[in-house]
């Protein structure tokens, strides 16, 4: 009896037919048609996907929607003809041949063509991410040590563009003496008009005294190219051209158009994410003159918390620096970061 009830429930449950052009025929649930492709459930084999070329007819216990290559669209039950298909509805029917079919999809689901805008935009949909780290160490004894980092950072992104804003400020002293004073501000813009090509557009200030740097304004546009992208993988290219002012506290200054190259690459672990930056920016003026950046940071997550801990290396070359003042400045430093939306 339990045998007979489960076979009932199967042919209850899977009353669609699709008859194939060699003779076949599958019963199931016809679940959607779409790109040539029609997905059937079936009770031996789960859900498979069928060519529609291989179809001759099909044929549905209840209504779904079915649209054709001319753009009707009707909601009705269907059956089949000698033309390939007829569907049936309160007010009709509508006949036409199975390679007519654009699509089919059931009753109260969404159509392709909603589907795909919902998808745009959901990508489209931007969100706020925010960041704020702080690194404190000192001593106090037989030396007086003291050393404070503060950062932020904003990001408004979505799956097409992202858009940046970064604070960022630097404070140290042994016995009295200043090793560290600077502050930086930042935004950076990024939007991909394709899947791998897009445009930026970057601008910042940067003041440093152990660089006898009064002002640094360094702003730059021009294309980006996706090198890779996957899940977990993200490598980016960029080429444009830049403009860098420089200004000393020796009252000299530098000034001048340059070019501007970037790579950018995130790499997601299970417990943490690598994120590398190498930045060249040579001037119009004098290619000798350039600066090169990198940074290589790996944030780890504290547990579930909000929290998480970023440590990094940074490089800061000038080739040509103020008098004083060495070409290499090399930064350690280890963050907690707190992060939200």
């Amino acid at each position: 009896m339990g045998t007979i009830s489960a076979l009932l429930f199967a042919t209850s449950a899977f009353a669609d037919r699709v008859e194939l052009t060699d003779g076949s025929v599958i019963n199931g649930k016809l679940l959607s048609a779409e790109g040539g492709k029609f997905k059937i459930e079936t009770a031996f084999a789960g859900t498979i996907e069928i060519t529609q070329a291989s179809i001759k007819s099909f044929t549905t216990d209840e209504a779904v929607n079915v649209a054709l290559v001319s753009g009707s669209t009707v909601l009705g039950q269907v059956r089949a003809s000698d033309s390939g298909i007829a569907v049936v509805a309160g007010d009709g029917s509508m006949s036409a041949a199975t390679a007519k079919v654009a699509a089919v999809w059931r009753a109260g689901s969404d159509s392709p063509e909603t589907r795909a805008a919902k998808e745009i935009a959901a990508k489209a949909q931007r969100k706020w991410a925010y960041e704020a780290s702080v690194a404190i160490a000192g001593r106090t004894g037989a030396s007086e040590k003291f050393g404070a980092a503060f950062g932020f950072k904003a990001t408004l992104a979505s799956a097409q563009d992202k858009l940046i804003f970064a604070l960022a400020a630097e404070r140290a002293q042994d016995n009295g003496v200043t090793t560290a004073n600077r502050q930086f501000g930042g935004v950076d813009y990024s939007s991909f008009y394709s899947a791998d090509n897009g445009w930026y557009a970057r601008s910042s200030l940067e003041k440093d005294k152990m660089k006898a740097l009064d002002l640094r304004s360094s702003s730059a546009f021009g294309l980006g190219r996706r090198l890779k992208k996957t899940a977990v993988q993200d490598l980016e290219f960029r080429f444009g051209v830049s403009y860098l002012y420089d200004s000393y506290s020796n009252n000299t200054s530098f000034a001048s158009p340059g070019v501007d190259l970037a790579f950018l690459h995130s790499y997601v672990f299970t417990n943490a994410k690598l994120t590398n930056m190498l930045g060249y920016t040579p001037a119009f003026k004098d290619f000798g003159n350039y600066r090169l950046r990198h940074e290589s940071a790996l944030e780890l997550p504290l547990g579930a918390s909000l929290w998480k801990l970023k440590l990094g290396l940074a490089n800061d070359y000038l080739s040509l620096p103020p008098a004083g003042t060495a070409r290499l400045d090399t930064t350690y430093f280890t963050s907690l970061i707190l992060n939200w939306q």
